[in-house]
């Protein structure tokens, strides 16, 4: 596995770990994660494709953040990334924030897109955004968490996976996590999921946080593929990253 970095246009350096050849996938985390989100996946979709794991702005070891980033602005930070690499077109997947991200690029940037997957995309209105916020707070605006406190957030905690998650939250640091969860609140799903133009899957766990999401994909973008994760919350990848790359894998050679 090749640990990178590389220049993204104003964005800065931008740290990734890449495996495998062959048509590219590029792997957008969760908030307060990074590219070792993915860790598990990657050996597994990597059999057939050339797959990329990246560290948005303000995570993990690409460049911190300056100031405050939009939904729209990680998706032109992903399209800097892929001219870096001279990636003119690629499947994109990501999770909750990455989510989010992916239906901006599958609006504004479809042409980029071969296959994309919206993973667990929170799905609020305004009035709960703001009537979850000071647990949303609590969440992020505390670094690092004890076991208890992620156990419920995961099917199989150990002592390496809380560590690789609290290192990671270290990284990010209250002030970035709390920015993205600003950019999710700021960010219209509702308005944007039915100008989706490229051709896309949405991924839910059946233990999500978001159970009305796969409901939204299919009433707002009918043409969307769906698919629900049997015993799986917020982080498919990994709870089951064995199933979520077989999805993968069949969406993209379907």
């Amino acid at each position: 596995m090749k640990d990178g970095i590389v220049k993204s246009g104003p964005h800065g350096r931008t740290h990734y770990l890449e495996a495998g050849s062959g048509p590219v996938v590029i792997l957008m985390h969760s908030n307060g994660n990074s590219a070792y989100e993915y860790e598990d996946v990657l050996p597994i979709l990597a059999k057939d494709y050339r797959v990329i794991a990246v560290d948005y702005p303000g995570h993990g070891d690409s460049e911190p953040l300056k100031h405050h980033y939009t939904v729209g602005d990680y998706a032109d930070f992903i399209i800097a990334f892929m001219d870096a690499l001279d990636v003119p077109k690629a499947s994109v997947l990501g999770s909750s924030i990455g989510g989010a991200v992916a239906i901006d690029l599958g609006v504004r940037h479809a042409s980029r897109i071969e296959k994309l997957f919206v993973v667990e995309s929170p799905i609020r209105t305004p009035e709960q955004w703001l009537e979850r916020w000071p647990a949303t707070e609590k969440g992020y605006g505390t670094v690092v968490q004890t076991m208890e406190q992620v156990r419920p957030r995961l099917r199989n905690l150990t002592e390496p996976v809380l560590e690789r998650w609290n290192i990671d939250r270290s990284k990010a640091g209250a002030w970035a996590m709390m920015s993205v969860m600003w950019s999710l609140r700021e960010y219209d799903v509702f308005e944007n999921i039915p100008k989706i133009k490229a051709s896309t899957m949405a991924i839910y766990g059946s233990k999500s946080p978001h159970p009305l999401g796969l409901s939204t994909f299919e009433k707002m973008l009918p043409g969307a593929a769906r698919a629900q994760m049997p015993d799986c919350g917020h982080f498919p990848m990994m709870d089951d990253p064995a199933e979520l790359s077989r999805l993968v894998d069949s969406f993209i050679k379907g």
